[in-house]
C-alpha cells in the first residue's frame, strides 16, 4: 500500500492533473445537461407560440367570416327592401317595407317591432 508521504512530487503533480481532469469534465458535462435543457424550453416556447398565433389567426378568420356573412346578409336585406319600396302601391306600404327590414335587422331598435313580431304559441 502507498502511503501519501512517500508519494513524490512529481506523482503529487500527477494527481492534481487528474483531479483537474476529472472536475472539468464534470463541468463541461453539466453545461451540456444545461444547454440541452435551455434548448429544450426554448423548443416548448417557441411551440406555445406558434400554437398561440393559429389560435389568433383562426379566431380572426372566424370573426372575420361571421362579420362577411352579416354584411352579406345586410346588402342582401337592403336590396330587397330597396326593391320592395321602389314597387310598393303607396307611401304606406313603402313605410312598412321598410319597417319590416329594419326589425328583422334589429329588433329592438323600434318599439314599432314588437308589434311586427309573431305572438308565442300557447299565449291564450
Amino acid at each position: 500500500m502507498i502511503r501519501l508521504r512517500d508519494i513524490t512530487s512529481s506523482g503529487w503533480l500527477a494527481f492534481a492533473c487528474l483531479a483537474l481532469i476529472i472536475i472539468m469534465m464534470g463541468m463541461l458535462a453539466a453545461g451540456d445537461r444545461q444547454r440541452a435543457a435551455d434548448r429544450a424550453r426554448q423548443a416548448s416556447a417557441g411551440k406555445t407560440l406558434a400554437e398561440g398565433r393559429t389560435a389568433a389567426a383562426r379566431d380572426a378568420s372566424a370573426i372575420r367570416d361571421r362579420a362577411d356573412a352579416r354584411d352579406q346578409q345586410i346588402d342582401q336585406s337592403t336590396q330587397e327592401t330597396t326593391d320592395a319600396i321602389r314597387n310598393a302601391p303607396d307611401d304606406a306600404a313603402a313605410g312598412d317595407h321598410g319597417l319590416r327590414s329594419l326589425c328583422r335587422l334589429y329588433p329592438d331598435r323600434d318599439p314599432r317591432c314588437r308589434m311586427q313580431q309573431p305572438s308565442p304559441s300557447g299565449v291564450g
